[in-house]
């Protein structure tokens, strides 16, 4: 009996391990998920792209409680770190979202945010939450 439930432990281990994802791509079909992503998004979700070396919108207007999602549309990679404004603190880590990688972060905070790829100087970006 005591073997049969070290081989079911192995077995499940082994299952989850398996579940992983894996390195590289991250587990998503739009790539790796960065940020926030142990709690579920709530609320809603504006997407910005990074494509030709770019933020797209460069500048967007939301209500408190929106999750913002960078997308990389390049064949670059890229970064998101806030530059100034409100809360919260946010760094995706320098040059860590390659093609296909998202990243959000929600605001809850009224104010301005000003962001930047620190990757390619004067690729840069701004929130205004209302």
């Amino acid at each position: 009996m005591r073997r049969l439930l070290i081989t079911c432990g192995v077995g499940v281990a082994l299952l989850v391990a398996g579940c992983g994802s894996g390195g590289g791509g991250g587990g998503t079909s739009t790539g790796a998920n960065f940020g926030n992503t142990g709690t579920p998004t709530t609320g809603p979700v504006t997407k910005i792209s990074m494509k030709n070396i770019q933020f797209d919108p460069k500048t967007i207007t939301v209500k408190r409680g929106t999750t913002v999602e960078w997308v990389n549309d390049d064949s670059v990679k890229h970064d998101v770190t806030k530059e100034t404004g409100p809360a919260p603190q946010f760094s995706s880590g320098t040059g860590n979202l390659q093609s296909g990688d998202t990243y959000r972060v929600k605001f809850d905070t009224a104010g301005t945010v000003k962001y930047e790829c620190t990757v390619h100087p004067g690729m840069t970006g701004e929130i205004i939450v209302k």
